[in-house]
């Protein structure tokens, strides 16, 4: 039974490298967890069997563990290079629409005092916006340039260029562009909200679009949001290639809440160079939500003239 099931794991790990399809792509953000499955189950089946006929599959498992090591190298970060200029903090939050803690969501957001929020499924602050607006007086989503609460920025700096656009048919108003002036420099801002993979192809459409956009933007990038998916996943890969999109090297599982120690990373923070993230976390309790929050600081690089 352990051979069969690490057969399965194996195979299954393989399939996002051989496949381009929507569940190639939803098994590809999961592709650590299956590796490591496999290799847990082969080392099993190697200890019953005892044989070298038994030991394939934990060095297919092995090989897997380290293909999916490299993969992940190619989309993060290089170390910093230059020294550090202007720097801002972002919050990027999905609080869950029907999430009754709002006031305790307003309250923790006011108190961190960030420069820039991502809040996703933002309906509980409906009610809170003008504490909100105190503290963070400008504002994309939720009245301003739609009547929904589902997307939206807060910033402390001006919202320059404001967009709120749709990236397909099943989920509108999800994606957000504005740039901020820190120090007189630009930085754009991106925010955007990706449907899960297997909604058939929707989320590979989806990232086309935002890829589309991005590439026309010229300078540093900050995009944050839910992907509902990991780094691993060969569109996510692709999408962050094309765009010129890194990630922190560490980046924090967000989902689901109830166990984070194996949980996956599906929402991320991405940066394009000069900017660079310094430091990423999870925030402390997810107040409700389904995810939980990430917490960024994020510098643009002056680079050696």
């Amino acid at each position: 039974m352990a051979g069969t099931f690490a057969i399965l794991a194996i195979l299954l790990c393989l399939l996002p490298s051989l496949s381009r399809d929507w569940f190639s792509a939803f098994i590809g953000g999961m592709r650590l967890h299956i590796a490591i499955a496999a290799f847990l189950f082969s080392l099993a089946f190697i200890c019953i069997g005892r044989t070298a006929w038994h030991a394939p599959p934990l060095f297919i498992a092995a090989a897997l563990l380290l293909y999916v090591g490299y993969l992940h190298e190619t989309v993060v970060q290089r170390a910093a290079a230059g020294t550090p200029g202007a720097s801002f903090r972002l919050i990027e939050f999905n609080m869950l629409g029907d999430n009754d803690r709002g006031g305790d969501i307003a309250a923790w957001l006011i108190a961190e005092k960030a420069d820039v929020i991502y809040a996703l499924e933002s309906g509980p602050l409906r009610a809170h916006l003008p504490e909100l607006e105190k503290v963070y007086p400008y504002r994309i989503g939720c009245g301003e340039m739609t009547t929904r609460c589902d997307l939206m920025m807060l910033s402390r700096h001006p919202l320059e260029d404001g967009k709120l656009l749709s990236m397909g048919s099943l989920r509108s108003e999800r994606f957000i562009r504005a740039s901020i002036e820190l120090d007189g420099r630009q930085v754009n801002l991106v925010a955007a909200h990706f449907t899960k993979p297997f909604f058939d192809a929707i989320q590979q459409d989806e990232l086309r679009v935002a890829q589309r956009r991005l590439r026309r933007i010229e300078g540093p990038v900050v995009l944050g949001g839910d992907f509902n998916s990991s780094l691993l996943s060969p569109d996510i890969i692709a999408f962050m290639k094309a765009s010129g999109l890194r990630a922190h090297a560490h980046e924090p599982r967000t989902w689901p809440v109830n166990i984070p120690a194996i949980g996956l990373p599906i929402d991320h923070i991405l940066v394009r160079a000069p900017a660079h993230i310094d430091s990423l976390k999870r925030m402390p309790d997810a107040l409700g939500s389904n995810h939980f929050g990430l917490i960024a600081d994020i510098s643009l690089r002056e680079t050696a003239r």
